[in-house]
């Protein structure tokens, strides 16, 4: 007979994750305690069609090294595994299994797919931007897309399309992310900078000043 393995297991995120079902695995995501700006620090909801979600595996086990651990879906057309991320392919339900390379099965945990209705955009410290933003030249400003069903916050990463009507008053830079991006003032004048993910769009009206 096996040995039965307790395992916790974690996927770096804020201070809370999702229980699997045989309480032997936690799932949260891989965003630095503090980093309020990651899009994959919400697990527990729905991840968003399209997106990924990358989890960080470690495990704890008293009294033994610890064991290769692996991911499957049991519904890959749904949630596909894909380099280690959890692929959110179309809205439904699939368990995903945790299990070590003997075959072994540590837990498992359902993941729901939802579509997107539409998006809102953020300061890096969550605070949600509307109306008409105000910047000065030479002043930098990240922003932070964030997908919802409704009134649900969708979980993943996501590859946001962005654009501007006008290329002078602001650039819009890569920030080391597929989603979120660094404004730069760079003259005065008046932009607005749109964000697309698939038809679901959102915008934000610029003004830079002297």
């Amino acid at each position: 007979m096996k040995p039965i393995l307790t395992i916790s297991f974690l996927f770096v995120l804020a201070s809370c994750g999702v229980d699997g079902a045989l309480r032997q695995a936690t799932l949260t995501g891989q965003c630095a305690a503090a980093d309020v700006a990651c899009s994959r620090r919400h697990p527990q909801a729905p991840l968003a069609v399209g997106a990924r979600f990358y989890p960080d595996v470690a495990v704890d086990i008293a009294g033994n090294t610890t064991p290769a651990l692996r991911l499957e879906s049991a519904a890959p057309d749904i949630v596909a595994i894909e380099g280690g991320a959890l692929v959110a392919r179309r809205p439904g339900a699939s368990a995903v299994l945790i299990s070590t390379d003997d075959g072994s099965i540590v837990d498992f945990i359902h993941v729901w797919v939802a579509p997107a209705t539409h998006m809102t955009l953020a300061r890096r410290d969550g605070e949600r931007l509307a109306g008409t933003l105000g910047l000065v030249v030479g002043e930098d400003l990240t922003i932070i897309p964030s997908l919802w069903n409704d009134s649900q916050r969708l979980s993943g990463s996501t590859d946001v399309t962005w654009t501007t009507n006008h290329e002078g008053p602001v650039a819009i830079l890569q920030d080391g992310s597929g989603d979120r991006r660094r404004l730069r003032a760079r003259a005065a004048g008046k932009a607005t900078i749109t964000a697309a993910v698939g038809d679901v769009t959102a915008s934000l009206d610029v003004e830079v000043v002297p």
